[in-house]
């Protein structure tokens, strides 16, 4: 590992949270992110990694067509940062146990084996747990004092560490989840974290029970109890979670579609007050999502289109779905 009082570091962590903690530790270097929510919309197979920043901008960006530049230079920025290897000494990792965090960090690694030379130090801070924090949900909820503490801890990647994201994401783009519930199977030690992660994404399809994803059956028990402000919502949408890692964009979208299926299975109040810009008003179970709550309706009648990672989930027969008794993905 290079010395810390004369090398030049670079940090890539997971957020500006994990970054502005970083800084506010006084650990010396250079800071940025790489933070897609993968999880959410298209990520194909077959596409460059130019034409892949093209799909997930014009993803993230949403329907406001003027909004498409952002997210797209915020994409390359990030690779611009790391590719600019002459620029630091080490690069060092900052992600945790979530699959958000997951995702990205085998994303990172496999675009990282082609584009930084093997002779520059890439080391790894990758955490699950934190003295102190029973509920530990991520590196940006640290004081500058513990994040700090973790600085020393950091590993160089191995071969093995970078093998296994190579895998990993080309399973995750695949048309079908079968690679992807094949590996998590598999020897995952290199990646610690991963194996867990990607069983909680593959809950993310309709179930074989009532057609629900793990995070939609959460959503519509929220609002089982009578109207909640989805700001309130949000933080109780972890409450059944090891790791959470939804975002409120995340949240807002799935409202949005769970309002829009037919029928709704969520009605929205757009006057309800709420205090964040994002996540306004409050939603009411429809009686149709409650029929799918109880099991005598099936969530996909209702209107399906959905990409998980490289699957494109359409309503029709043969559909991908998990069933939670046996643990695995199944096609009916």
């Amino acid at each position: 590992m290079s010395d810390s009082t004369q090398a030049r570091f670079l940090h890539v962590a997971n957020g500006t949270c994990a970054t502005t903690v970083i800084e506010a530790a006084g650990i010396p270097g250079a800071r940025s992110i790489w933070a897609d929510p993968l999880h959410d919309g298209p990520v194909p197979a077959g596409s460059s990694d130019e034409e892949l920043i093209d799909v997930r901008g014009r993803y993230l960006a949403g329907p406001a067509e003027d909004a498409f530049v952002d997210p797209v230079n915020d994409l390359r920025r990030w690779r611009r940062t790391i590719a600019a290897h002459d620029s630091y000494d080490e690069l060092v990792l900052w992600f945790e146990h979530d699959l958000f965090d997951q995702l990205n960090l085998i994303q990172l690694l496999s675009w990282i084996r082609t584009r930084v030379p093997a002779a520059k130090t890439v080391s790894l801070v990758c955490i699950g747990s934190f003295p102190g924090h029973p509920r530990f949900k991520g590196l940006g909820e640290l004081s500058p004092g513990e994040l700090a503490s973790l600085f020393e801890t950091r590993r160089a990647v191995r071969e093995a560490e970078y093998l296994l994201a190579e895998h990993a994401w080309k399973s995750f783009r695949e048309p079908s989840p079968e690679a992807l519930d094949s590996l998590r199977r598999s020897d995952t030690s290199a990646l610690p974290y991963l194996a867990a992660a990607l069983e909680r994404f593959l809950q993310e399809y309709p179930s074989t029970s009532d057609g629900l994803s793990r995070s939609e059956r959460r959503l519509l028990r929220l609002a089982d109890g009578g109207p909640i402000e989805l700001i309130d919502a949000f933080p109780r949408m972890h409450d059944d979670e090891d790791a959470y890692y939804i975002t409120d964009a995340s949240l807002a979208a799935l409202v949005e579609t769970l309002s829009r299926t037919s029928p709704p299975l969520l009605a929205i109040d757009p006057d309800a007050r709420t205090t964040d810009a994002l996540l306004q008003g409050s939603m009411t179970l429809t009686d149709a999502g409650r029929e799918v709550l109880t099991g005598r309706r099936d969530r996909v009648a209702c209107g399906l289109d959905r990409w998980l990672g490289g699957v494109h989930l359409q309503n029709g027969v043969g559909l991908w779905r998990w069933d939670d008794d046996r643990g695995r993905i199944t096609k009916r």
